[in-house]
């Protein structure tokens, strides 16, 4: 029985091409495209700053984190040598309120179930940032500071929070924990208003049907 593989960044890679700014459009085609041949992508400076504000999460979760220790320019009148100091990483504010809310949480957990739609079979795939207690978390950076972005229902249309919350039945509770570095965003969904992940995938298929690229699709996501 043929299995093809499917995962939210597939999907949000297709769900932008019709949420972005109409300007964007032929960008964001062509991202799909790409994602959708699942070439290798050149991380961009936002990716490479998501990556290491994650990272340095886990650390002050895990209790690993070690500040630098360097010399500030005050001179001890009395040694006449620099005074030293503890030198936090610039993120660490932020970092340190998503750190206190997934610390013990067992993180970076692979998930997967499978889900016929259209009369195909998928394997959805994911790998969840943190889960404790039923709930799910997911840390994310945002490139700018909160007080020149949009955040009210920023990650409603996000595919993310409906295919994890399908991938983990005892989960009843998915949280994005978003921070600019320095404060703390959350965005909580519960099953009762999170979409089907069915539906987003019917719409999906319908779309690649439209567009020619279905079997494409099934060339590139096979489930070996």
């Amino acid at each position: 029985m043929d299995r093809f593989l499917i995962t939210q960044s597939l999907l949000s890679s297709w769900g932008y091409m019709f949420n972005c700014y109409e300007d964007g459009q032929e960008d964001a085609c062509a991202d799909f495209i790409r994602t959708l041949n699942r070439e290798r992508k050149e991380p961009t400076e936002a990716m490479l700053n998501g990556i290491a504000f994650e990272n340095l999460v886990y650390e002050i979760a895990r209790d690993v984190y070690r500040p630098e220790w360097q010399p500030t320019q005050e001179i001890n009148t009395v040694t006449g040598e620099l005074f030293e100091k503890y030198a936090y990483h610039k993120w660490h504010s932020g970092a340190k309120q998503i750190a206190e809310i997934i610390k013990g949480a067992p993180t970076q957990l692979k998930v997967q179930r499978d889900i016929a739609i259209c009369g195909i079979n998928f394997l959805l795939y994911g790998i969840l940032d943190a889960m404790s207690a039923g709930v799910i978390y997911d840390v994310k950076y945002l490139n700018k500071s909160f007080g020149s972005a949009e955040l009210a229902g920023k990650y409603y249309d996000s595919p993310q929070h409906p295919a994890y919350l399908y991938m983990v039945p005892e989960a009843h509770r998915f949280e994005y924990l978003v921070s600019d570095g320095n404060d703390l965003y959350k965005e909580v969904y519960d099953r009762s208003i999170t979409r089907p992940i069915s539906d987003i995938i019917a719409e999906f298929v319908q779309s690649l049907e439209v567009m020619n690229l279905l079997d494409l699709y099934k060339e590139k996501w096979s489930a070996k």
